[in-house]
């Protein structure tokens, strides 16, 4: 009896350090989740949006040019494997006009900005047209 109270234990312990374990991943990958959506939401991120919307469509959020607005997908926001995290910006209230963006920090560490990214096809040639009208 003795010795089944021992292995009983024993896989009773093991389990709890294997629950334990697995909660503390959980924990700290909702912590960095959390952590890159402050980022996402914050001032300096909308800067760097704005900033990146305006070398794209110089007349932004005016009535001549293409893009008039942009919202955040929050869905797609991820970490980069390569540093920075990554989201898309879309535009119009149109899932088929997206801007994807890289946040990075910049050399102060203290400032973000657009690492890298790009327009969908369609905003594309949206924007090469010049016209919100798509030409096929």
């Amino acid at each position: 009896m003795k010795k089944k109270h021992k292995v009983s234990l024993f896989v009773t312990i093991i389990l709890l350090i294997i629950v334990a374990v697995t909660g503390k991943i959980y924990m700290d990958k909702q912590s960095f989740n959390d952590e890159m959506l402050n980022i996402v939401k914050s001032k300096k991120a909308k800067e760097v949006y704005e900033k990146t919307l305006k070398n794209r469509d110089p007349k932004v959020f005016t009535d001549e040019g293409i893009i008039h607005s942009y919202k955040v997908d929050y869905e797609s926001v991820e970490h980069n494997p390569m540093g920075g995290i990554m989201l898309d910006l879309i535009i119009n209230n149109k899932k088929s006009l997206t801007i994807a963006v890289i946040l990075e920090k910049g050399n102060d560490t203290k400032s973000l900005r657009n690492a890298a990214g790009g327009a969908s096809l369609e905003l594309s040639q949206l924007l090469e047209s010049g016209s919100e009208e798509l030409v096929e």
